[in-house]
C-alpha cells in the first residue's frame, strides 16, 4: 500500500498536472511585474500553430520602444462588446492605465529573448468605487518582418472576487489565448493604419499589426477630460 507520503505527492502530481492543463502558461516566467501589471516570457509553441499561421520564421527581438512610442501604438487602441443591452465601445487601455503600460512595457520588451514572445496581463479598475471591479486584459506580443503584433485574449474582462484580484498568483492564471477566430463577444475596432491578422484569409479581429516602418504614423491622440459642470449665471439653475 502506498504510505501517506506517496499519496500526497501523487495528489501533488495530479494537481500540478490539471492546473498547468487549466492554465495553459502555468509554467511562464516572470520578467517584470507590478501592482497592476504582469509580463512573462513564452514559446512560440504556446501559441497553437504559431508558425503556420503568422509565418514567420524568425522574430526581430529584444523590441525598443520607449514609453512615448507604447502610448503612440498602444493608447489610441478601442474595442467593441457586445452585452446583454447592445454593442458598446472604448478605449482597451483606460487613461491612467495606458501610462502604467508605457511606464512598464519598455523594460519587459527590451529584455525579451530572440525566440519568445511577450505575455502581457493588465489589472485595473476604471472607475474605482466601492462597487467598481478590476477589469483584466491579456494579450501577447511579438516583432516580426518589422511588424508589431499584439494578439489580445480576454479584453476588460471584470475580476469580480475581490481575492483573486488582490493575489497575484490567481489574476495572472488565465485562460489560453488563441491565434484562431474566438467568439467571447469583444474584438478590436478597425482604426486607420492599423492592420489585422488573417487566419484562412479572413481578418482576426483580437490580432492587431502596427509597421513599425513608418512608426512615425502612429501618434497617441489625448483623450477628452471631463469634469463637473460650473454654474454660472447663464447657465439654467433649478
Amino acid at each position: 500500500m502506498l504510505s501517506v507520503r506517496g499519496l500526497f505527492v501523487i495528489a501533488l502530481l495530479i494537481g500540478v498536472f490539471f492546473g498547468s492543463n487549466c492554465f495553459p502558461y502555468f509554467w511562464k516566467d516572470t520578467v517584470f511585474r507590478s501592482e497592476g501589471m504582469a509580463f512573462f516570457t513564452i514559446d512560440p509553441g504556446d501559441l497553437d500553430d504559431f508558425e503556420d499561421m503568422t509565418q514567420v520564421r524568425t522574430l526581430e527581438h529584444p523590441i525598443d520602444l520607449d514609453s512615448a512610442r507604447v502610448k503612440d501604438l498602444f493608447g489610441n487602441l478601442r474595442y467593441t462588446k457586445r452585452s446583454s443591452v447592445g454593442y458598446f465601445s472604448d478605449f482597451i487601455f483606460s487613461d491612467q492605465e495606458i501610462e502604467l503600460l508605457a511606464r512598464d512595457l519598455p523594460f519587459a520588451l527590451k529584455g525579451l529573448p530572440k525566440d519568445k514572445l511577450l505575455l502581457g496581463i493588465t489589472k485595473f479598475d476604471d472607475t474605482q468605487s466601492v462597487i467598481s471591479f478590476d477589469e483584466l486584459t491579456s494579450f501577447v506580443v511579438w516583432a516580426a518582418d518589422g511588424k508589431l503584433n499584439i494578439l489580445f485574449g480576454r479584453i476588460k474582462r471584470e475580476i469580480v472576487d475581490r481575492d483573486t484580484a488582490l493575489s497575484f498568483s490567481r489574476w495572472t492564471k488565465i485562460e489560453e489565448i488563441r491565434l484562431v477566430h474566438t467568439t467571447d463577444g469583444s474584438e478590436v475596432l478597425e482604426m486607420e493604419n492599423l492592420s489585422f491578422g488573417k487566419v484562412d484569409g479572413v481578418p482576426q479581429r483580437k490580432w492587431v499589426t502596427l509597421d513599425l516602418k513608418d512608426a512615425g504614423k502612429f501618434k497617441f491622440i489625448p483623450r477628452k477630460k471631463y469634469g463637473p459642470v460650473k454654474l454660472t449665471d447663464e447657465n439654467d439653475r433649478p
